[in-house]
């Protein structure tokens, strides 16, 4: 019997992982030595951890999840071990912790006899503190907010200059704010903003990215999407005095403990053998869906039309590019006549707000993304300088 690959299809890469990864194999790379590396978290981070963890010469590796539905299973070539084989290997392995605000892992594990940097790795990336550091960045005229199609690059490129930073050289550091992590919603976005205006300043120009797969109903719920310690060390920055971000805060935390499963990964359609069945799968549910006026994400957009509007700020929104033609070549026309009845639909809404769409939907040929097979809206240098190209002059028109 084929076991089941639980596998992202990865083709970006979040330089910040890059670095932090790199860094702590080269600090403790002794700890490292002769030892079965066990990646704890058999998810999006952890398939990436494993690729890079390959390009740096390491191949005895091996997964660990507290899902059992995921125990038996691989990802690629990795077998998914429990937490009790895992604890039976102890003195023969080294274990790296890739699941973000994974700190109740580190717990589970210093139980089981593990010692934190020693034969037991957190790897946290910059991303949080650099997104720190530019939300309290003062006196900026523009803020552009958006997700890893903002900050992530090809894990084939040589420049790792990413979206955010090339509109920053195009306009200006001192004039441009760049707030994005992966997976972050209209929500997010909101009470950010929010947050912001009240607390840090009142930027002139506000650009929006509108990703549609923030939008699905369920992707604002997986627990890759809260980023509640990020959420927490913003309160904490701002003394905990905004009360709107306190509650966001404690929602994000409630999220991210209560999820159960993941509706890729545990979905019995899932069988990653074969990798375009999944990336169907995956164009099916990030941008095929049925765009509802009551979801949370369009709640959200509404809320922040209303408070840029309130704070007389332009507002801009932008679609990222989508890989229409590996989409089309994997499911047809259809494709396109089901993402282009969202993206009217979504314009229409922020049409009746009075807000301009900067829509950069079949910008891109498959050449400009992360690879020909990218199933989000990640590009490569020569992708991103398309984008950055299109997002600046919308940003003057503005």
């Amino acid at each position: 019997m084929t076991r089941k690959n639980y596998a992202w299809p990865i083709t970006t890469l979040c330089k910040y992982n890059y670095s932090a990864l790199l860094a702590c194999l080269n600090k403790y790379e002794v700890n490292f030595k002769n030892k079965k590396i066990i990646l704890m978290g058999a998810g999006i981070r952890g398939t990436m951890f494993s690729l890079l963890l390959k390009d740096f010469g390491y191949h005895d590796i091996a997964f660990c999840d507290n899902n059992p539905e995921k125990v038996g299973g691989a990802i690629n070539e990795f077998d998914i071990l429990s937490f009790d084989e895992v604890q039976r290997m102890k003195n023969k392995v080294v274990v790296i912790i890739t699941v973000e605000n994974g700190y109740s892992l580190i717990d589970q594990f210093v139980s089981a006899g593990f010692v934190l940097n020693d034969d037991l790795f957190y790897i946290e990336s910059e991303l949080y503190k650099k997104y720190l550091a530019e939300f309290t960045r003062q006196n900026c005229e523009i803020l552009v907010m958006g997700d890893c199609g903002v900050t992530d690059i090809s894990m084939k490129d040589t420049d790792f200059t990413n979206l955010g930073e090339m509109i920053q050289q195009e306009i200006g550091i001192d004039k441009v704010k760049i707030l994005a992590v992966h997976a972050m919603g209209m929500r997010a976005f909101y009470h950010v903003l929010s947050a912001h205006i009240a607390h840090i300043g009142v930027p002139k120009k506000i650009a929006i990215m509108a990703n549609f797969e923030t939008f699905t109903g369920k992707q604002h719920l997986l627990p890759r999407s809260q980023h509640c310690e990020l959420i927490k060390q913003l309160c904490a920055t701002l003394g905990g005095i905004d009360e709107q971000l306190n509650e966001y805060a404690q929602l994000t935390t409630e999220r991210f403990s209560n999820f159960k499963l993941d509706y890729f990964t545990s979905s019995k359609q899932f069988q990653t053998s074969d990798s375009s069945h999944n990336d169907k799968l995956v164009f099916h549910l990030n941008y095929m869906y049925k765009l509802k006026e009551d979801n949370e994400c369009i709640v959200y957009l509404q809320k922040v039309c209303e408070l840029c509007k309130n704070n007389s700020i332009k507002l801009l929104f932008f679609i990222p590019p989508v890989n229409y033609m590996y989409a089309t070549s994997l499911l047809g026309e259809i494709f396109r006549e089901k993402y282009d009845a969202n993206v009217n639909h979504l314009k229409h809404i922020i049409a009746s707000e009075l807000v301009p769409v900067l829509d950069l939907s079949y910008l891109l040929t498959d050449d400009c993304f992360a690879s020909k097979h990218t199933i989000d809206e990640t590009a490569n240098y020569v992708g991103r300088v398309k984008q950055a190209e299109k997002i600046c002059q919308a940003l003057r028109r503005l």
